[in-house]
């Protein structure tokens, strides 16, 4: 039988492989593999169900939106385990260097599967003329632009993270990398993501769901616009804004072309968006929509459950109930509708929540993306809307086998971001680049409101003056639209960082600090983002302000095992006090 090895950095360093056969160290094992077209077939997906993998979701949802004013802990069911612990911990601001959220083993995963098909793909032309250059450029495109989202995703949870770009085969690697400043992995992503630009992406053959499970020129252009806008949050660069914004064109005229004729409604008629009625069922329940840009596919049986989003949002132990998270009460109750929401006529307003202002019970959990199985297999009611009065119950899902897709990126979070970026690059309160994001904003918000209450609850532009009334529009539109997708925690960060001055991304904030304490440190956050984060505290807000007083302390620390294991690794200065741990 020919041996293959597909080993999986825990963190970075091997000390496991996963979905392998275990070998002796430094046995030459990976020539033997590489030898066909399916060979890499095989491996490119394998590092796209390491995007899905449960460890992987659950820290796209915790890094991306747990700290944020989403969410707390859940308080409709007792839970007494570690991660539970876990997350209240992170959600009270004591979180240290043994936090399983900690842990970036999951996405160095798919780094290092990646790193593997860049390094080897080539040869297997020469062994197999079915995998021609241009299947072989597609698949390179596809690893490189992978892996930068990988990493992005990091940057963001860590801020300073080892930059790897060799495969790891064997054991006896260098395994023992440094931590690189902000600027210089998202250089290195954005280099990659350039080069992906100018390979073929999309090979004849490709299913409609498979344009947006693999990542197509669209979503590279997504994962550009994405980058830009938080650099340029960081450094306060127009350059960077407006590639953000080139970059959201290039998907949006995509989009354009793709759906010409798409009858979206009269208010939508700029933007190829689905009808407010038929968008949650076409984009959460059936997956894949014509506004999809690029979504982790999770269909159940060979394809997988989505084991991370039920574990956060439905079901903590395959069981009855709720996940680990539930929305802040002050955010989505029907106590704060004008926290949240412009209007109670916003279809959103009940999709997003069950038991939304009481109209099935009292406590409010997500609805969002658990409703899905009984649409999928039933044939849809005339009206495909839910209904202001509860609407859609839990039935029709089970705890254990969540087929929902994990979405990345959809038309909605491109405008958006377009939007946020045009607002940062208006010179003065009554520049035009204001209007052309109060109008992406309306066209976001407008097709998810009732037909019939446009009249009342449509956006005014009067309503919003000025530079910072339309940030903090875009802002709020930007949680009614994207909520419990992973987006809030990082919008925040991206508030935050517009609203200060010295961020240096060129250094390490280990550097930046050099031993001193981190009260010293050069960044305090800024009031304004604090203001916001603190909402979701019936009490307490003024000790959770200063648990993430400055900089550091918006990012994770680096895992205890992972400080023992690489002698290279700095701890986040937040956290250095926990480090008296043997290192040895």
């Amino acid at each position: 039988m020919r041996k293959y090895i597909l080993c999986a950095l825990s963190g970075l360093l091997m000390t496991s492989c996963i979905d392998t056969q275990v070998l002796p160290d430094d046995m030459i094992v990976d020539d033997d593999y590489w030898k066909t077209r399916e060979d890499v077939s095989m491996m490119v997906a394998g590092a796209y169900k390491g995007m899905v993998s449960s460890d992987a979701v659950q820290r796209f949802i915790v890094w991306g939106s747990a700290r944020s004013d989403e969410f707390n802990p859940t308080t409709s069911i007792s839970i007494n385990d570690d991660t539970y612990d876990n997350l209240e911990e992170m959600n009270t601001g004591n979180m240290d260097n043994q936090n399983v959220y900690a842990n970036w083993g999951a996405l160095y995963t798919v780094i290092n599967r990646c790193n593997q098909v860049l390094d080897k793909a080539a040869q297997v032309m020469q062994n197999d003329p079915s995998y021609t250059q241009a299947t072989y450029l597609t698949d390179r495109s596809q690893m490189l632009a992978l892996r930068s989202l990988a990493y992005f995703y990091l940057v963001r949870a860590f801020r300073d993270v080892p930059y790897v770009s060799q495969a790891y085969f064997n054991s006896s690697q260098d395994m023992y990398p440094v931590q690189q400043a902000p600027g210089v992995v998202l250089q290195h992503c954005i280099d990659d993501l350039t080069e992906a630009l100018e390979s073929p992406l999309s090979p004849t053959g490709y299913t409609d769901w498979r344009k947006c499970g693999l990542i197509t020129s669209d979503g590279i252009h997504a994962i550009l616009a994405d980058i830009y806008l938080w650099r340029a949050s960081m450094t306060h660069s127009a350059a960077d804004y407006q590639a953000c914004v080139d970059h959201c064109q290039a998907v949006i005229d995509s989009r354009k072309q793709a759906y010409p004729n798409d009858a979206v409604g009269t208010q939508l008629s700029e933007y190829p968006l689905l009808d407010g009625n038929e968008a949650y069922y076409d984009i959460f329940s059936f997956g894949n929509s014509q506004e999809s840009i690029f979504e982790l596919q999770v269909n159940g049986g060979n394809a997988g459950y989505n084991t991370g989003l039920s574990t956060m949002y439905w079901s903590y132990k395959n069981a009855a109930g709720a996940g680990y998270l539930e929305p802040s009460s002050n955010v989505f109750s029907s106590a704060s509708t004008t926290t949240a929401y412009l209007s109670t006529n916003d279809y959103r307003y009940y999709e997003n929540c069950f038991d939304v202002g009481g109209t099935e019970g009292s406590t409010v959990t997500v609805r969002k993306m658990l409703y899905l199985q009984a649409a999928r297999e039933t044939s849809l009611p005339a009206d495909r809307a839910l209904s202001k009065g509860g609407g859609l119950n839990r039935a029709g899902n089970t705890y254990s086998n969540m087929s929902q897709n994990w979405i990345v990126y959809r038309l909605t979070d491109i405008l958006l971001m377009q939007a946020e970026a045009m607002v940062q690059l208006a010179a003065s309160d009554t520049d035009s680049k204001l209007g052309q994001a109060f109008n992406i904003v309306q066209a976001v918000n407008s097709r998810s409101l009732d037909v019939n209450s446009l009249g009342t609850d449509s956006l005014k532009y009067e309503n919003y003056t000025g530079k910072e009334a339309m940030e903090e529009l875009v802002l709020a539109e930007r949680l009614r639209e994207l909520c419990f997708e992973g987006k809030r925690w990082f919008d925040l960060l991206r508030y935050n960082y517009r609203h200060v001055e010295g961020v240096d991304i060129t250094k390490t904030m280990a550097e930046i600090l050099d031993g001193g304490a981190v009260s010293s440190y050069p960044v305090a956050n800024s009031s304004q983002m604090l203001d916001l984060m603190v909402r979701k505290y019936l009490e307490g807000g003024s000790s959770a302000r200063y648990k993430i007083s400055h900089e550091p302390m918006l990012y994770f620390p680096v895992a205890q095992s992972e400080i023992q294991a690489n002698h290279n690794l700095k701890q986040n200065p937040a956290y250095d006090n926990q480090d008296i741990y043997n290192r040895n």
